[in-house]
């Protein structure tokens, strides 16, 4: 049984304006928890994970097993920087290379909302993922009544497919998701 070549990603995009991204490294924990401790209320109203990052260990683990998926040409995760300092991560997760596609998911510190980050970074990302790497199907996924998360693929020219309902676990609950996609041959 043949599989698709195992995607590379670059360690290092340039998104112009003195914004990078650059791969997250293990040694990143410290940094990366100090921007989820300090804006943990702001980013908890859309991300359920940010209950289960404590400590800056927690966010270590989860850059090992990241770090692992992507030296397995299965996932990458980026650390926003903007201007020497860290605003946020963006990543290419659920990596079906079979059927060639995959999921972005970013966050973003309060601080830095309103500059286009986010949208640079997707942008970015959809150019390695569709030209650098062979996807054909790229989906974001945000919980419905994020308009500042859906207003990023809109942007992008992804197609709204639909409402994923309960897709995500919630805090008490779950969330239901408004999915979009773009294909390679789109825009």
């Amino acid at each position: 049984m043949s599989t698709a070549p195992r995607p590379l990603f670059p360690s290092f995009l340039n998104l112009g304006g003195g914004a990078i991204l650059r791969a997250a490294r293990p040694e990143d924990a410290a940094a990366v928890f100090a921007v989820v401790d300090s804006n943990r209320e702001h980013l908890r109203v859309w991300l359920p994970w940010v209950d289960g990052s404590q400590t800056a260990q927690d966010t270590r683990a989860f850059l090992e097993h990241d770090t692992e998926l992507s030296a397995q040409g299965l996932g990458a995760t980026y650390l926003i920087v903007d201007e020497g300092s860290l605003a946020g991560l963006a990543g290419l997760h659920n990596i079906d290379t079979v059927n060639r596609s995959l999921m972005i998911g970013y966050w973003l510190a309060k601080r830095c909302e309103g500059r286009g980050l986010v949208t640079r970074a997707c942008d970015r990302l959809i150019e390695v993922a569709f030209h650098e790497s062979g996807f054909e199907r790229i989906v974001i996924r945000c919980a419905v009544g994020n308009t500042r998360s859906a207003a990023v693929p809109k942007r992008l020219g992804f197609a709204f497919e639909g409402i994923e309902r309960h897709g995500q676990r919630w805090h008490n609950g779950f969330a239901d998701l408004e999915i979009y996609s773009r294909l390679r041959g789109d825009r």
